[in-house]
């Protein structure tokens, strides 16, 4: 009889174990699925970058002109606003 009760016991654990390798399955394909879901929005991400790297640097002589101009025009403002205007002494 204690051999049939180890048995059944043995049994029991084996159960046990395999549904435990079920649950560790189904982690498996969870955490695969997650996985597969980051690559895909980091593909996308890594696209968009991209596109605004490019936009960038189309847009970075612009940027320099218009830098440039901006500094002109203050320097020329500044200058014509100290002739202009009187000082008050």
């Amino acid at each position: 009889m204690t051999n049939q009760y180890e048995q059944e016991k043995a049994l029991m654990t084996e159960a046990e174990y395999f549904r435990s390798i079920g649950r560790l399955e189904a982690q498996v394909a969870a955490l695969t699925a997650a996985i597969t879901e980051l690559k895909a929005k980091f593909d996308g991400i890594d696209t968009r970058l991209d596109q605004l790297d490019r936009l960038a640097n189309r847009w970075k002589g612009g940027f320099a002109v218009i830098l440039t101009l901006g500094a002109l025009a203050g320097f020329l403002i500044d200058n014509l606003y100290r002739w202009f205007i009187p000082r008050g002494s």
